[in-house]
């Protein structure tokens, strides 16, 4: 048989039974299967966008984390409590003309304390773990910090003396004192 074998013959000669497994059969045709070669590379692609798409939405958040203990949280609904919590204020406070609230900060998880600290210009909410409605509260509370400035602080703290110190007046008279 000295006829020029085509690749369908090729293909289909037999294993030599004396061959072992670990060597190969040098008459074998092997065939790569651009299948499974493409089903390979699309778990691939997946896997390096799943990767990509967690660690761009861990940078896309209009907030910095510090999760040091690896606390379980979802970056989803932080974004979608921030965003809501910064809308509703400001739609409170101005509901004709709503500001803009943007208000930056550093989410701990881990922490003691659940508490709002602000060290040397840097705000930071701390929470011993991910609860909504704490963080949800933090975040009402350090966008009407960014609405409210320390001089208009200032001014509602002094006009609510005299406005007590007016009542308190008010109410003596009525009293005839």
């Amino acid at each position: 048989m000295n006829r020029k074998q085509s690749d369908s013959d090729r293909a289909v000669v037999p294993k030599n039974p004396k061959q072992t497994k670990s060597q190969p059969n040098p008459n074998r045709l092997v065939i790569a299967c651009p299948i499974r070669n493409a089903v390979a590379y699309l778990f691939l692609v997946i896997a390096i966008a799943s990767f990509s798409s967690l660690a761009l939405a861990q940078e896309a958040l209009p907030f910095k984390v510090s999760n040091p203990g690896n606390k379980k949280w979802s970056p989803e609904q932080a974004a979608r409590i921030y965003t809501s919590a910064c809308d509703l204020l400001a739609r409170t406070i101005r509901p004709e003309k709503p500001p803009q609230l943007h208000p930056s900060f550093v989410l701990v998880l881990g922490a003691e304390d659940d508490e709002f600290v602000r060290n040397n210009g840097v705000k930071e909410i701390h929470l011993k773990s991910w609860d909504p409605a704490k963080f949800a509260e933090a975040v009402v509370l350090v966008a009407a910090r960014d609405v409210v400035t320390s001089d208009d602080m200032e001014k509602i703290v002094q006009d609510s003396i005299v406005l007590d110190k007016e009542s308190m007046s008010v109410n003596n008279v009525r009293r005839g004192q």
